[in-house]
């Protein structure tokens, strides 16, 4: 029981929640019925007047003022009357294919919209004209087509309808069969189940909108007198002598149909319109009158002869060439004459054009030079379009002519003559666009005709010449042949008189000029402490794309401050002045045309140092530089410093100041030895060492062995000398104990050695030796002492032999 109270419970909060609801949205109702926009028709036709009002029941009316909008703009009020709780809208002329007309109310809550509605405007539909129709024998389907009226600007519905068996060709009042074509489709099929061959077939179109209808005039016809044949299909095409072409055909599924009349139209390759159409009656012709060699393209169409249609569509062309035939035209001459030599004979270049198609009758032709007076010597046979040849004295003529293997072109005949003429008196060269050049001149009364010459600049003097002829009273010329941009091209031209060519006068254009292909790289000339010299090479005729009109030198230091300079387009060197010494410059060069500019590499230049010397830059230069060589010398001095000593300063004995001239005590207890002056083995000598002040050792020479050992007679008194023997024996003085040394205690030593005094030079000397007996490389026999030395060196001085006349005294 509680449970289905509470369930009755919330059945009524439901159905009180669905009444609320239904309340609202009937008021909601009631409030949009209440206020719309009232209008006779949202189509109108464009540029009619248009009146819109708003419903009179809609409360908001009185309480602010009423504002319209077509597509967001407003409406001028002059436009607008309110009546009581109506606001209406006059516009004179709806202009607007279609607009969104709104109608607001303007309270304290702004704009509130109330309704809102599209118009659009159009025409009332036009008839259609031109209606047709045929049947087609292929597939015995009858085909309307028409041509439709001036656009509504409003959807539009199409429909053919089709009445059989009418007698009177008078619109029936209801049709039999309705067609509706597609969209934007101006034909329509009506199958053979609706309509008789033999009798006649009504057809009429109407076209209908929102603004009204409109109806073709009827077309009656009979099917069967209303066939279009198929298109017709070539099924040969050969070609035949003397300029002619075989064609046959085929009417495909239309065979049964017997007297056909055909249209046949022609093109050559060369042409874009056709020719004039030829009837033929067969299915067959064979046309003649065409050009040897050509291509041509041939289409035919056909109509029954005997009973009304329509032509049939041209069927699918077919091309064939012809054969070839005489040569007709007359080649177009030029010359130049390359050299004369001493004997008047002449080397001349001949060009000519190409005859034209329609004249050649073949595809290659060969040209023959010839002189006739000299049949039998041909000067040129070639299949280019220019020769070169020489002619021998006294000739100044030649024929010219070309041929296939058909035969001949007419011949023509060529003079030579002199190239000292007047030239025009001006000639001015621009370009006509791109790839076309416009040459005027001032006209030369008496000049005939006016030859035109023009090749590249940069392939000059071997460019390959292209040429045109002007005749008599032209004034100018447009040159079309192998013009290219970015390329300078020389221009010349020549006034042909009746018995003379004129001098030629020259220009040089461009039909488009663009900025260099590069800048040329820059290379110094000279560099010193205020200026740098820098030189380029012209950039080749190829690559520069236009004129250069200009080169622009810049030039920046190592802060950043560039300075430029800018000289003609024929300079390449310049100056750069008033510069800093020391200093790197970063230097290039921009080439300019009229179509623009490019600049080039980077030179890196370093200027040289001042010739005023700057003695605070020295000394921030030389200072760090000389202190690091002081301190480099002082550690080697260090490290070295033995070294450095006995090169420098090396220690030398002071003889005067020896102990060995005391060392008396000891000579004094030697006994004296008397010996026999003829016994000469019986001489003892000794190994001494000479310290300082001797004279160097002269070697002996021839005279010296031959003769006495002293042969001057001057140097007896001053010079002893001792004779060594083959074996002797000998003593060995030992000098130990200088300055702080003590003395050896054996004076002597005693040596049996038989070793030959002398006769080797030691190797390395001891510090007792004497090194005058050790200066030369040869054995002596003689000691040379002078006696003014001796008294110097205490040793020796002890060591003084008396001579007397027996014997030799050693010691004092």
């Amino acid at each position: 029981m509680r449970l289905h109270g509470e369930n009755f419970e919330e059945m009524q909060k439901d159905y009180s929640i669905l009444l609320l609801e239904g309340t609202l949205l009937l008021l909601l109702v009631q409030d949009v019925q209440a206020c719309h926009i009232t209008i006779d028709s949202s189509v109108i036709q464009l540029g009619s007047p248009l009146l819109a009002s708003c419903s009179s029941y809609c409360p908001e009316i009185g309480r602010g003022a009423v504002v319209w909008k077509l597509d967001k703009d407003l409406l001028p009020e002059a436009h607008v009357n309110v009546h009581g709780n109506t606001s209406s809208v006059y516009i004179r002329s709806f202009n607007k294919t279609s607009g969104l007309l709104q109608c607001f109310v303007d309270n304290s809550e702004g704009l509130q919209l109330m309704d809102e509605i599209l118009i659009r405007a159009g025409y009332p539909p036009s008839p259609p004209t031109n209606l047709s129709c045929f049947m087609k024998p292929s597939d015995n389907t009858v085909t309307c087509t028409w041509l439709p009226g001036e656009d509504s600007l409003l959807t539009t519905n199409v429909t053919l309808s089709v009445f059989r068996s009418v007698e009177q060709c008078v619109m029936p009042t209801k049709s039999e069969f309705n067609c509706t074509p597609l969209m934007r489709q101006n034909f329509c099929t009506i199958s053979r189940a609706n309509y008789h061959f033999s009798r006649k077939l009504a057809v009429w179109v109407t076209v209908k909108n929102e603004l009204g209808f409109a109806t073709s005039a009827p077309l009656c016809f009979v099917p069967q007198k209303e066939v279009k044949l198929d298109p017709v299909v070539f099924t040969e095409a050969k070609a035949t002598t003397g300029g002619c072409i075989k064609l046959q055909w085929t009417y495909g599924k239309a065979s049964f149909v017997k007297d056909l009349k055909c249209q046949l139209r022609y093109r050559s390759e060369f042409q874009t319109e056709w020719a004039k159409l030829v009837e033929v009656s067969s299915d067959e012709t064979n046309q003649c009158g065409l050009l040897g060699a050509t291509k041509y393209y041939f289409q035919i169409r056909c109509i029954r002869k005997t009973l009304s249609g329509q032509w049939s569509e041209w069927g699918q062309s077919i091309s064939q060439i012809t054969s070839e035939s005489v040569p007709t035209g007359t080649l177009e001459t030029w010359w130049k004459i390359l050299e004369t030599a001493e004997d008047s004979s002449m080397k001349i270049q001949l060009f000519w054009k190409p005859m034209k198609k329609e004249e050649a009758n073949a595809k290659h032709l060969s040209y023959i030079v010839k002189d006739l007076l000299q049949k039998e010597t041909q000067l040129c046979n070639t299949m280019n379009l220019s020769c070169t040849f020489s002619l021998p004295p006294g000739k100044n003529r030649v024929f010219i002519w070309a041929q296939n293997t058909i035969g001949a072109s007419p011949e023509k005949e060529i003079i030579f003559f002199a190239t000292n003429g007047d030239p025009v008196r001006r000639m001015y060269v621009s370009p006509n666009d791109d790839y076309s050049l416009r040459v005027e001149w001032e006209v030369q009364v008496s000049a005939k005709a006016y030859v035109l010459e023009w090749c590249k600049s940069a392939q000059l003097p071997s460019c390959e010449i292209n040429w045109k002829t002007e005749f008599k009273g032209s004034t100018h010329s447009i040159l079309h042949d192998n013009i290219e941009p970015y390329q300078m091209y020389t221009v010349t031209l020549y006034p042909v008189y009746n018995d003379s060519i004129g001098t030629s006068i020259q220009n040089i254009v461009y039909s488009k000029e663009a900025a260099p292909a590069f800048s040329p790289e820059l290379k110094p000339v000279s560099v010193d402490e205020s200026q740098i010299e820098v030189q380029w090479e012209p950039i080749p005729l190829e690559k520069r794309n236009g004129f250069i009109t200009s080169y622009t030198v810049f030039w920046r230091d190592p802060n950043g401050k560039e300075d430029f300079s800018t000289v003609q387009g024929t300079v390449t060197r310049f100056k750069i002045k008033n510069i800093l010494p020391f200093t790197t410059y970063q230097v290039f060069l921009r080439s300019s045309t009229a179509g623009g500019s490019v600049n080039g590499t980077i030179l890196m230049v370093n200027t040289a140092v001042s010739g005023k010397p700057d003695n605070t830059l020295i000394l921030l230069v030389l200072f760090p530089v000389l202190f690091l060589v002081t301190i480099l010398l002082f550690i080697i001095c260090i490290m070295k410093h033995d070294r450095m000593k006995s090169q420098l300063w090396p220690t030398v004995p002071d003889p005067a100041k020896s102990r060995m001239g005391k060392w008396t005590s000891s000579m004094e207890e030697m006994p004296r030895l008397m010996v026999n002056p003829t016994d000469i083995s019986q001489f003892l000598t000794s190994d001494i060492s000479i310290v300082d002040r001797l004279q160097e050792k002269k070697p002996l020479t021839e005279t010296h062995t031959k003769e006495t050992p002293v042969t001057k007679t001057n140097e007896i008194n001053n010079w002893r000398f001792y004779v060594n023997t083959d074996t002797v024996q000998y003593a060995q003085v030992i000098t130990g104990g200088y300055r702080e040394q003590s003395p050896p205690t054996s004076i002597y030593v005693r040596s049996d050695s038989t070793q030959p005094l002398l006769c080797d030079v030691s190797p390395s000397p001891q510090n007792y030796e004497n090194m005058w007996f050790h200066s030369q490389h040869q054995e002596d026999s003689v000691f040379l002492v002078e006696e003014e030395n001796v008294m110097d060196f205490p040793l020796l001085h002890a060591l003084e032999t008396h001579e007397n006349d027996e014997s030799f005294q050693l010691f004092n």
